[in-house]
């Protein structure tokens, strides 16, 4: 259920990217206070770029903010209204009444148009996903309802990711289609859909801090993964020294996650006892990374199972950088790198780990 309600909190309007340019808003609406104000604020920190004081319903605001920025109106005599813009350096026209705030209308900005292009097809679907996770939730049995309202849950998902690459297909130019992927990307199956479907857009698309953002959640997401290149850390031994990973580069190295606390990893060390052993002579050692917290425990656990090989931690339990880095859920955990830094197994156990082992150290 937890990836329900992250998938369902990812799904949030934020946008900002990196090209300056001038904007202004003029508005004429009706029924606001004389005196009053009009701000005009990036949804994406809260920051204000703007704000004018209204006369007879009219107002201007000017300012600079990135291309293709989220901006959100704001009335001090109408706090409960919050109309959205999406808008770069234009100069846009807003209209109507506060008495009836959804018929307000603005015009002049076409990147504006396509977001609200995109929101007519998103929002609704967004809403269905967002309305059944808590009754997902309040089925707490593993029942055959809930297993029907799951499926209705993957079912809209699907929806809107099918809307989604429809309308980044049909705008491949747009920045609103750098900004609809990394709002709808959390629902992919994975980041090579999401770094596919951003290849695809054109370099106008591909620019601004959306973009930047998509990218670093590919990167991110790509970390640990088999195939791709382990990450550099760096942190102490038990004597205080600094390791650092690439000091092993050359090698085949196993990072070990373990903790003198977890029954499992106690039970899995003979294992890895057996396979350094064998392999150790033929370019191959074991970098320990222990969630310790007492270091006196780590250090016994190190002798006690005989753990003859460099060892690491920060004794920070849960919070251990180098686990935080490479998303360790749970322990014990391993990592396979070749002797170029490259990942080529993961969580090998056991027999499997000396089958490896074998395979590619003969």
């Amino acid at each position: 259920m937890r990836k329900l309600i992250i998938y369902t909190v990812s799904l949030l309007f934020a946008f900002q990217s990196s090209i300056a340019a001038n904007f202004t808003v003029t508005g004429k609406v009706k029924g606001l206070t004389n005196g009053s104000t009009a701000t005009l604020k990036n949804v994406f920190n809260g920051q204000s770029l703007a704000t004018a004081t209204i006369a007879d319903g009219a107002f201007i605001l000017k300012g600079n903010v990135n291309e293709g920025m989220l901006l959100q109106l704001i009335f001090s005599a109408a706090p409960q209204i919050n109309i959205e813009m999406f808008i770069g350096g234009e100069a846009v026209l807003i209209e109507g009444d506060i008495a009836a705030p959804d018929q307000i209308k603005l015009s002049g900005s076409a990147l504006h148009q396509t977001y609200e292009k995109f929101k007519f097809q998103f929002v609704p679907l967004k809403d269905k996903l967002n309305a059944i996770v808590p009754i997902i939730q309040a089925e707490t049995a593993q029942t055959p309802k809930r297993d029907s309202l799951i499926g209705l849950f993957n079912n809209y998902k699907q929806v809107l990711i099918n809307e989604t690459v429809t309308f980044v297909n049909a705008n491949p130019a747009s920045v609103v289609s750098s900004f609809a992927l990394y709002a709808v990307g959390p629902l992919f199956s994975g980041p090579q859909e999401l770094e596919r479907m951003f290849n695809e857009l054109q370099p106008a698309a591909q620019k601004g801090y959306f973009s930047e953002m998509i990218v670093k959640s590919v990167n991110d997401a790509k970390i640990g993964q088999i195939g791709s290149m382990a990450t550099e850390f760096t942190q102490n031994d038990q004597n205080g020294k600094p390791v650092k990973l690439t000091s092993f580069r050359g090698k085949y190295v196993l990072i070990d996650f373990w903790a003198s606390w977890c029954r499992p990893c106690r039970q899995e060390n003979p294992n890895v006892v057996a396979a350094f052993n064998k392999f150790k002579s033929k370019n191959f050692t074991v970098l320990g990374v222990s969630l310790d917290q007492d270091k006196n425990g780590w250090i016994q656990a190190i002798a006690a199972d005989k753990l003859t090989w460099t060892h690491v931690s920060d004794l920070k339990y849960w919070s251990n950088e180098v686990a935080q880095l490479y998303r360790i859920q749970s322990i014990p955990a391993n990592l396979l790198i070749d002797p170029t830094g490259k990942i080529i197994g993961k969580d090998l156990r056991g027999e499997d780990l000396l089958q490896k082992l074998a395979s590619i150290l003969k």
